[in-house]
């Protein structure tokens, strides 16, 4: 990959401009959600007892699972990657996978590289829509772990990211909520609700509802159709599904 246009900074590569915009907010409101981890915690991830995380362990070991059976040298790119938690987990399969971490959150991306120190690992602030030819026909497999969300529009991005593949590449997404039509006026609302409520209505402007028509070309994985029952029951897994595209 060219990254002779990038500048490093606390471990973190840069291939675009880095600006604060969607970061402070996003910053603000997992502060007050209580979501910021320390180094301390970030290292355990998943493996925690706090908030949503007894529920990712199920997904995460999943997809690790799924990883592990290529026994083939992989070239893999997580898109969203925060604090670098599932990154790191992915460069844990084999050494001779190659993985990169990207985000546009600076704060989260110098702690990912902080905690985390692999010699097939690195973290990369990029928008994927301002670089020119890095990515492409690149990877193997791209992720997108509980953040396709904070994508405006995600024609557009599929479409980007597809362009990043390799001829048999994969794109997984894990984690995330698609929306029948009908449901998301109220989801929406529902969001709104929600973020005015902990004092930060602005954020709502930056959390986006997807249709599941956007996902015609997925194949899904994983599904957890029994909900209410797992409720009953006190299973904890993603109510989320586990998408692939696999490119032909």
């Amino acid at each position: 990959m060219d990254f002779s246009k990038s500048h490093i900074k606390n471990k973190v590569i840069y291939l675009t401009e880095a600006t604060n915009l969607f970061s402070d907010i996003y910053i603000a409101v997992r502060d007050k959600e209580q979501r910021v981890l320390t180094d301390e915690d970030v290292a355990l991830l998943p493996y925690i007892k706090r908030n949503e995380w007894e529920f990712r362990i199920k997904s995460t070991e999943r997809f690790i699972n799924y990883i592990s059976s290529k026994n083939e040298a992989l070239n893999i790119l997580d898109i969203g990657c925060g604090n670098g938690w599932f990154t790191n987990a992915l460069a844990t399969v084999s050494e001779k996978n190659e993985v990169i971490g990207l985000d546009v959150n600076s704060e989260e991306l110098e702690q990912a590289a902080r905690v985390f120190e692999r010699q097939n690992l690195q973290f990369v602030y990029c928008d994927i829509f301002k670089i020119e030819d890095a990515f492409i026909r690149q990877f193997d497999i791209i992720t997108l772990n509980s953040c396709v969300q904070y994508f405006l529009d995600f024609k557009t991005l599929f479409s980007t990211l597809k362009s990043f593949l390799k001829p048999t590449g994969e794109i997984h997404i894990i984690d995330s909520p698609f929306y029948k039509n009908d449901a998301i006026t109220e989801a929406k609302k529902r969001t709104l609700n929600y973020y005015t409520s902990i004092g930060f209505p602005e954020m709502a402007s930056n959390y986006f509802h997807h249709s599941v028509d956007d996902i015609l070309e997925f194949k899904t994985l994983y599904s957890n159709k029994n909900k209410f029952l797992n409720k009953i029951l006190l299973k904890k897994d993603s109510p989320f599904p586990w998408l692939r595209y696999k490119k032909q």
